[in-house]
């Protein structure tokens, strides 16, 4: 295809119009070319050549810029529009890099009775009594208050927190919302600030901030975007505490992703606005720049973040750049409340691709067996990847 007309319905698709199902056609047969050229170059050319070093060059600039803009409220379509220009460079480039677009698969999907279907808004919040309310099982409007603060379910069913007057809460009561496995859920916090989970994860907080600190703690993964709270008499704002099991997260007012499940083997902290420092339980500490990630495993270290690919959930994507299968495959499993099962030297395999995480099962199992390294089998909510 023409790249003019290739990099037209490129930018057409992904900032959100429908295409025509001749364009439809066109776009799809593009990527199934590109795929296989790029899947034949993966494997004739194990390590970067010169135009993939140049691609990823490109994208470590976008990264950068990315980490440099300013994030508000979750929007974040300008990532999808750098992804795009992003793929389409590195198709220029002839870069080993291949895009997976399950978008364009409905025909293809397995039959919608053996499908399995992504996770969704989900979760539960327990109560500072200990009562536990069903956050997707309740309507919309007010469905808690604790000492004059309102909790309440929008029309988008995420819940914020509203404290009308003078509300009297005592200093220790407590809220924790909780996602399983194929679930999310967004909240908007006391003090303002929002806090997005991912499945899989959990997160504590005072029904009333102290006009001291703000602490709250949380495990698996959540996207925090930070509001400034001024401190009494306007000197400076309160700060913000996020504890893990291995690490202290202090901030202002900032924008930032952390990774801290356990089955992972490391906590990975984003950061895309302000600043951060970071403290783990033995004593190390790192103050984060806009654009950086902090891993903290036995060590400590600081190094440029790819922030496509870190929020991709947020951006309800999975982004795959070089990943292990058995990397790929947690996150999957975690999504999709399935079972995973492989054998050791498939799950070392390396996988680059991106995926829409609204779509069902079947787009993994067409992105991994699209490689004809793995067969891919599911029984039930078994996934089953075998040689």
């Amino acid at each position: 295809m023409d790249n003019d007309i290739f990099r037209k319905l490129l930018e057409k698709h992904a900032s959100g119009q429908t295409l025509s199902p001749e364009e439809a056609v066109q776009l799809r047969q593009a990527y199934d070319q590109l795929l296989k050229e790029e899947l034949t170059a993966t494997v004739e050319e194990p390590s970067p050549g010169k135009d993939e070093q140049r691609g990823i060059a490109i994208r470590q600039r976008i990264n950068q810029s990315i980490a440099d803009r300013r994030t508000k409220r979750f929007r974040f379509d300008h990532i999808r529009r750098i992804a795009a220009v992003l793929l389409l460079g590195f198709t220029l480039l002839a870069a080993t890099y291949w895009l997976w677009t399950a978008k364009m698969n409905n025909n293809d999907q397995l039959a919608k009775q053996e499908d399995i279907l992504p996770g969704e808004n989900k979760a539960r919040l327990t109560l500072a009594d200990g009562s536990v309310i069903s956050l997707n099982d309740a309507q919309k409007g007010t469905i808690a208050t604790q000492g004059g603060v309102h909790i309440e379910k929008d029309a988008d069913d995420n819940i914020r927190y509203n404290a009308g007057g003078n509300p009297k809460v005592m200093p220790s009561a407590a809220n924790t919302i909780a996602t399983p496995n194929g679930g999310q859920y967004r909240v908007t916090l006391p003090d303002g600030s929002i806090a997005m989970l991912n499945a899989a994860s959990s997160l504590s907080y005072p029904v009333q901030f102290s006009d001291k600190e703000r602490r709250v703690k949380m495990t698996g993964e959540v996207y925090f975007e930070i509001e400034k709270m001024p401190m009494p008499g306007g000197k400076g704002n309160v700060p913000f505490f996020v504890e893990t099991a291995e690490q202290e997260v202090q901030v202002l007012g900032t924008h930032f992703n952390i990774n801290a499940y356990d089955n992972e083997i490391a906590i990975r902290t984003t950061l895309v606005e302000g600043s951060v420092k970071i403290k783990s339980n033995d004593g190390q500490s790192a103050l984060l720049k806009p654009g950086q990630q902090a891993v903290l495993a036995k060590q400590l270290i600081v190094q440029q973040a790819d922030i496509e690919q870190q929020l991709a959930w947020v951006n309800s994507d999975f982004v795959f750049r070089g990943e292990t299968l058995e990397t790929i495959l947690r996150q999957v499993a975690r999504w999709y409340d399935i079972e995973v099962e492989y054998p050791p030297h498939i799950g070392k395999m390396r996988f680059n691709g991106m995926v829409s995480r609204s779509q069902p099962l079947s787009a993994i199992v067409k992105m991994i067996q699209s490689t004809k390294k793995a067969t891919v089998t599911v029984k039930k909510r078994r996934f089953i990847v075998t040689d």
